[in-house]
């Protein structure tokens, strides 16, 4: 399993050096840059990867009806990492346009590239169900509120709950997933002549974002990127104090060891592609965005095997060293 992630954080790599490369080609800026290509991954490939995810991944309306029932575990963890990212993005000082990254680094995880790999190698493909719990609020809350956040971040002031609001929360991404929904409701499929095009583009859409964070980094002012308190604490509360919440709920919920023990994991993957493209769309900080995906993408790695896999045979001494950690870490930060 360890070897698994090391190639696959190799693989990302080498995709960021490749738009890295690109970054750095005349024709390349001429031809639209960073700029066409957010919108080709916001505007085509995400919807589009969306889309089959839901279709291959869920298929069902049985299935589906089974993730909708276990549903409020993730959304009662991922609220409470959302709710104390925006009391600790205003408890350090920490404003636009940083804050709606900050917030989304401590909230939102990467289900599919890195946590799915993992959990489907340590517990086979049962686990993907499980997982697909996960990633539906994970997913649905990133398109709605997370993106909010970054848009705010830009200057962006409509209410979610107006018509402007709406009207941008209804992107091309949470679109692709409310109709792959629609048709697993219905039960209906896609013919061949669609449903290909539509995997290939789909799974185009993480090596293309990988490429984008590539691109934002060969351009980015590394003077304004150094290793900073705002960087630290991020990768703090995303490797250890939102796993702990996750944690402390899964415990006292009365679920299979499976399902614990994949939300657990789940919570703690590292932040998601997705959002270096929508900070380049939304205006928010970019680099900032970029730096964080690339760091917490080699630093979940190299975790992967010492905490969790401890966890996964003892959970009670797990449970208490996550809270220790917790408390102490919010004990020092707030005083």
């Amino acid at each position: 399993m360890v070897a698994q992630a090391i190639q696959s954080v190799i693989s990302m790599l080498i995709l960021m050096l490749i738009g890295a490369w690109l970054a750095g080609k005349d024709w390349f800026r001429k031809s639209g840059g960073t700029g066409l290509l957010s919108k080709l991954i916001v505007n085509v490939l995400v919807p589009l990867y969306m889309l089959n995810n839901v279709l291959t991944k869920v298929g069902t309306r049985q299935k589906l009806w089974e993730i909708v029932v276990c549903l409020p575990l993730p959304m009662i963890t991922i609220f409470i990492s959302l709710a104390l990212g925006i009391w600790m993005a205003g408890r350090l000082g920490i404003h636009a346009p940083r804050r709606g990254v900050f917030i989304n680094v401590m909230t939102f995880t990467n289900c599919v590239l890195v946590g799915f790999p993992i959990i489907i190698s340590l517990f086979g493909e049962e686990a993907a169900a499980v997982g697909m719990v996960y990633y539906m609020v994970n997913t649905i809350c990133f398109w709605t509120i997370g993106v909010q956040l970054l848009r705010e971040d830009g200057g962006q002031k409509s209410s979610l709950f107006s018509k402007a609001g709406l009207k941008k929360l209804l992107s091309p991404p949470l679109l692709g997933f409310l109709l792959g929904v629609v048709l697993v409701i219905l039960g209906l499929s896609l013919p061949a002549v669609l449903a290909n095009p539509v995997s290939q583009l789909g799974g185009c859409a993480t090596p293309m974002a990988m490429m984008f964070v590539g691109c934002i980094l060969r351009d980015a002012d590394w003077s304004k990127l150094k290793i900073s308190r705002d960087l630290l604490l991020v990768l703090l509360f995303r490797f250890i104090v939102c796993p702990a919440l996750m944690l402390g709920v899964v415990y006292v919920m009365p679920l299979p060891a499976l399902n614990k023990q994949v939300f657990f994991l789940l919570s703690s993957m590292p932040a998601m592609t997705q959002l270096s493209v929508m900070s380049k769309e939304s205006g928010s900080d970019v680099e900032f965005a970029s730096l964080l995906i690339a760091v917490s993408k080699a630093f979940r790695t190299r975790r992967i095997s010492s905490v969790e896999i401890k966890f996964l045979h003892d959970f009670n001494k797990d449970l208490y060293f996550c809270c220790t950690v917790m408390y102490v870490v919010v004990s020092a930060i707030t005083g």
